[in-house]
């Protein structure tokens, strides 16, 4: 390794001589006539493998900045090498793979090509590190570094007078979008606890698929500056967009631990409401909705299910509205009120004394009075609005709790007298 970083200048040259010694030592080889199984060298001699592959990304780590293709080709080839290793082997040095790897995406995730391997190279050799706890808080922290290194930020008055956008005040420390959609799919990992079925990383996976899907749209907001339309090749919402919303539901929003799902709902929240409605397909929309009504927290978890009604009110609020400008849409958004008002019905028959009566009675009534203002909604979804807070305020109606929702019964009022 000293001798390569010692001479940058020739590393073209002199990689390929040291590669080519990896190779035979990692590869698989066929064996002798007596064992015919294929075979790999170097783990007869562990320590010294150990060392090939310290060296290998050691190597990487200085010498992926020179610009060179085909250096670049050798080292990428190197690290896939690097993957072929049998697990039974990796999960040994997974403390030195994890920290070679997370080190590598920080110096250099900003010289990774969008349209080349080194993404998918890189990725597979984080999923390898993650596989093994000695490798996995190497790999988080890795990624952690990165998305809180970039910030896709609106420019300064001053920048914006010399000309200046986000992109340029900074871009050698921009993040590509291949790079964005690696991210996620680790992250997505962490937080389903697809690594040996550790959840520690819950959390705080959440809150970085939070930023990651900002700067998916970034993207997308981009795009539709630059060409007047969304490139939903490079758009992560409408492909991810399914994927993560449903992974934050059920990994997080429904754990039986308090703390945690009220960090899920706080994720999910910002998450849904930063996306725009006509951004991603309805089929999507509707299938989410259908999730979050299907499956609420439990009743006896008091704190999951008031942040879940609290939830529920701001998709009424953001996304009723325009869905319901489509007459389409009705039998369906139809379908999830009820649902939702027969949640609601659960929540009050919970008692007056319990804090989630009262929370369910301010949440609905906030929901009604909001949706029956004028100008709420002056689509071909208004009256389809107003029969939602017509159908929630029956469900207060029922237990003698309607008397803050002063806006909707002024509006009933006002279409039965004047339908006399």
């Amino acid at each position: 390794a000293r001798l390569l970083i010692s001479n940058r200048i020739h590393a073209a040259e002199l990689y390929p001589i040291f590669l080519n010694k990896f190779k035979q030592l990692i590869t698989p080889q066929m064996g002798t006539n007596a064992s015919p199984e294929y075979v790999i060298l170097g783990l007869k001699f562990p320590y010294i493998l150990e060392r090939i592959v310290v060296t290998i990304l050691r190597a990487c780590i200085h010498l992926f900045d020179v610009p060179d293709v085909s250096l670049r080709e050798q080292l990428n080839r190197s690290l896939n090498l690097i993957a072929t290793l049998p697990s039974s082997y990796t999960s040994t040095i997974g403390d030195r793979i994890g920290c070679g790897a997370a080190i590598i995406l920080r110096g250099c995730f900003y010289l990774f090509d969008d349209s080349s391997d080194d993404w998918s190279t890189i990725k597979s050799l984080l999923d390898l590190a993650a596989q093994d706890k000695s490798g996995r808080g190497f790999v988080f922290d890795g990624i952690a570094s990165v998305i809180d290194g970039i910030d896709y930020a609106i420019p300064s008055a001053r920048d914006a007078a010399q000309g200046q956008n986000g992109d340029d005040i900074n871009n050698e420390v921009q993040l590509s979008q291949c790079g964005v959609e690696v991210m996620a799919s680790l992250l997505l990992k962490f937080m389903n606890g697809s690594y040996q079925d550790d959840l520690s990383y819950k959390v705080p996976s959440m809150m970085y698929l939070n930023k990651v899907y900002s700067f998916s749209k970034h993207f997308s907001d981009k795009a539709l500056a630059k060409n007047g339309s969304s490139d939903s090749s490079a758009h992560l919402q409408e492909h991810e967009f399914e994927k993560m919303v449903t992974a934050i539901y059920n990994d997080a929003c429904l754990a039986q631990d308090g703390a945690t799902s009220k960090k899920g709902f706080e994720a999910l929240q910002g998450l849904v409401l930063s996306t725009k409605v006509d951004s991603i397909p309805v089929a999507k929309w509707f299938a989410f909705l259908e999730l979050v009504a299907n499956k609420p927290p439990s009743i006896a978890s008091q704190e999951a299910r008031e942040c879940y009604l609290s939830f529920v009110g701001r998709l009424f609020l953001a996304l009723v509205p325009e869905l319901s400008n489509n007459k389409e849409n009705w039998s369906q958004l139809e379908e999830w009120t009820i649902s939702v008002a027969s949640i609601v019905s659960d929540n009050l028959q919970a008692g007056r004394a319990t804090p989630l009566f009262e929370t369910t009675v301010q949440t609905v009534t906030n929901i009604v009075n909001v949706m029956s203002m004028t100008g709420f909604n002056e689509g071909n979804g208004v009256n389809f609005c107003a029969w939602v807070g017509e159908t929630l305020l029956y469900e207060l109606e029922k237990v003698g709790a309607c008397g803050g929702a002063t806006s909707m019964m002024m509006a009933s009022t006002r279409r039965r007298n004047s339908s006399k």
